[in-house]
């Protein structure tokens, strides 16, 4: 066997073994998760889709990649849920071992060990291996579609598919766009033949398409929605999402906030790797190599310029990776094994050991009382239903409650969807909060269903959820 293969597998094992240890302990089944797997289902159920999640930039929506990467694996388990962690820490391992592969080629066994060690450690790569999330779900197809882009030969073909997945990695979150266009510009440099540059272009293209043909089939509703009913606003004021963190108005104080976040998603002191940067520049005898630490230093102050308003951490997951992959490239380049060690020290150091702890919402809790509701005829077949789900740890900031809808439809009830409660009949408020005044609450949802309607409802326990059920009352 060859001495790269050899080093390779007990190096892989254990990447294996830190992204799977207690993995379904450890899973939190988050709002979110629980809204994907309930459109998942719905594509299962014989409606597909040409759109995926919604983002929080005005109407857009991502494309639907994210859900059609997970359907084949969560079809053929049986609609279990633990299937898809498990999936998507294999895209995380496999692009770990993609990489492996060509920096071993290129620069020999050990600094392909060490440099896929320092990637594996990245605290936000180790982090979201744990749990499919369509804001981190990417990050595998980052990391090929990097090496790809600086160690690939660019024909028609090649130019075309690169172009594909630089699409899908940014139509599965717009955060990527900035990166679409490092891409883009690094061919025009480097591309023998700029021509083929077209075809980088059509892949992007083509991998648009089913937002393209969505806009055409509903009269471009998202375009309408974001600029021309002005929903954009929203993310620019900070409105959109309940005490969401925003950026600093101020450019220059917000690349030292956004420093700050950017070293705890790396494990490793942003200024020590700018710092690197600036001392070994003029050792640096490859221009790709110039041209990656050019880009990241001009993509540090435009997200800056771009997160003045609306922040989260998701938001700066490509420009870590992309800082990540130049730094260890650079490393490689100047034969500087030992800063790999270094940096492997550093992300140790800073290793999120929270991560193995038990999950807090687990989703048999949330099955458990579907199948009370169901078994105890709360609701019965063809009823027009619709609910609302209130916790202590989300309150009424994601009242849908795709946790109870995805088992509802699992087990054959579909309620009427998250803007149909104006036709609802019956509304299912499941609330986790140990006491709950549901006369108190107050939710678009609510409104669109009638407040006046709570004064008589019938309420059921089951484990520590609360069900108030509530009939609509015509005049």
């Amino acid at each position: 066997m060859q001495l790269k293969y050899i080093l390779f597998i007990p190096a892989i094992l254990l990447i294996i073994f830190l992204y799977t240890y207690k993995l379904f302990y450890t899973f939190n089944f988050h709002p979110d998760f629980a809204r994907d797997i309930y459109d998942l289902l719905m594509i299962v159920r014989g409606k597909p889709s040409l759109i995926g999640p919604k983002l929080s930039f005005g109407g857009i929506y991502s494309g639907p990649y994210y859900y059609y990467l997970l359907l084949p694996v969560f079809y053929l388990s049986n609609l279990n849920i633990y299937s898809l962690p498990i999936l998507n820490a294999v895209f995380f391992v496999l692009a770990l071992a993609f990489f492996y592969l060509f920096i071993s080629k290129k620069y020999g066994v050990f600094s392909a060990i060490l440099s896929t060690l320092a990637f594996a450690f990245i605290p936000i790569y180790l982090t979201h291996s744990r749990s499919p999330w369509n804001g981190s779900f990417y990050l595998p197809l980052l990391l090929i579609f990097l090496i790809w882009l600086y160690f690939g030969k660019f024909g028609r073909i090649e130019s075309f598919l690169m172009g594909f997945l630089a699409g899908v990695i940014t139509s599965i979150h717009l955060v990527n766009f900035p990166l679409l266009i490092f891409s883009a510009v690094f061919l025009f440099y480097f591309l023998k033949k700029r021509k083929n540059l077209g075809f980088y272009f059509y892949g992007i293209l083509t991998a648009f398409l089913p937002l393209i043909i969505f806009e055409f089939r509903h009269n471009f509703v998202m375009l309408k929605n974001t600029f021309i009913t002005g929903s954009y606003l929203n993310f620019i004021e900070n409105k959109n999402i309940p005490d969401a963190v925003s950026g600093n108005k101020n450019v220059f104080k917000n690349i030292l906030f956004l420093g700050k976040n950017l070293s705890l998603q790396l494990g490793v002191n942003i200024l020590f790797y700018f710092g690197f940067f600036a001392f070994v520049w003029n050792r640096i005898k490859f221009e790709k190599n110039k041209f990656l630490i050019k880009s990241v230093s001009l993509l540090v102050p435009l997200y800056a310029l771009l997160l003045r308003y609306q922040f989260g951490q998701h938001y700066l997951f490509p420009l870590s990776l992309v800082i990540a992959f130049t730094a260890i490239i650079t490393i490689l380049n100047l034969k500087s094994k030992w800063l790999l060690l270094v940096i492997i020290l550093l992300e140790l150091y800073s290793f999120p050991k929270n991560i193995y702890g038990l999950g807090a919402r687990k989703p048999e809790k949330y099955e458990t009382a579907v199948r009370y509701a169901i078994n105890k005829k709360i609701i019965k077949e063809n009823e027009p239903f619709n609910i609302i789900q209130y916790s202590e740890e989300y309150r009424i900031y994601v009242p849908v409650g795709h946790e109870y809808r995805f088992f509802f439809l699992k087990h054959g009830f579909k309620p009427k969807s998250e803007f149909e409660y104006n036709s609802s009949d019956i509304l299912l408020i499941f609330s986790e909060a140990e006491e709950l005044d549901i006369l108190k609450l107050n939710s678009w949802e609510l409104d669109q269903f009638g407040k006046e309607n709570l004064r008589i409802s019938e309420k059921y326990q089951i484990g520590d959820i609360t069900i108030f059920k509530i009939k609509k009352t015509y005049d």
